[in-house]
């Protein structure tokens, strides 16, 4: 009988690799199942990351303790599912981004003016990535959405790319007078 989990390469530990610094992840695999929807415990709540070729995938994280790999062909990848986290645009009278939303500059811009950092919240982006054999579910920062989409398409994977978004919540459409 053949197993659905994924293959998962190690890397050697080397005197090197003992030099530098822990990687920094950019995504949180939050969910792991196999071709019978069964969550792997052992694989899912692990920070990693990714890297997109054109040839595949390749989740990089530290599972079970090892810095370890699990390869995604492009071939075996059914569909991506980027999902956009909901965006909350609340800014006070004369505030910086606010002027510059006014002037018709777009949030993903203005939001590097923000004075209070609950001016603009982002909530996680999702990424669903839909194999034969399993599926993986992985968040990341909200501000991550646009590199994400630019980098699929780049790669080739714009066949399988499905986009969705969250509504997006601007108060500054909302008067009180």
């Amino acid at each position: 009988m053949k197993s659905a989990s994924p293959l998962i390469a190690k890397s050697s530990p080397t005197f090197f690799k003992s030099l530098q610094p822990e990687p920094k992840y950019r995504f949180h695999l939050v969910d792991f199942k196999n071709k019978d929807y069964k969550t792997d415990l052992l694989l899912s709540q692990t920070r990693c990351d990714l890297e997109i070729s054109s040839k595949g995938i390749m989740v990089v994280g530290n599972f079970d303790n090892h810095e370890s790999i699990i390869p995604l062909l492009k071939k075996d990848i059914e569909s991506i599912s980027l999902v956009r986290g909901k965006e909350t645009i609340d800014t006070f009278y004369l505030s910086p981004m606010q002027i510059l939303m006014r002037m018709g500059v777009p949030a993903r811009v203005s939001r590097f003016f923000k004075v209070y950092s609950s001016e603009y919240k982002i909530s996680a982006t999702q990424i669903i990535i839909k194999c034969k054999e399993y599926q993986l579910k992985l968040i990341t920062d909200g501000t991550n959405f646009e590199t994400l989409l630019r980098t699929f398409t780049k790669s080739g994977y714009s066949e399988e790319l499905k986009l969705m978004s969250k509504p997006s919540l601007n108060l500054l459409n909302y008067s009180v007078y």
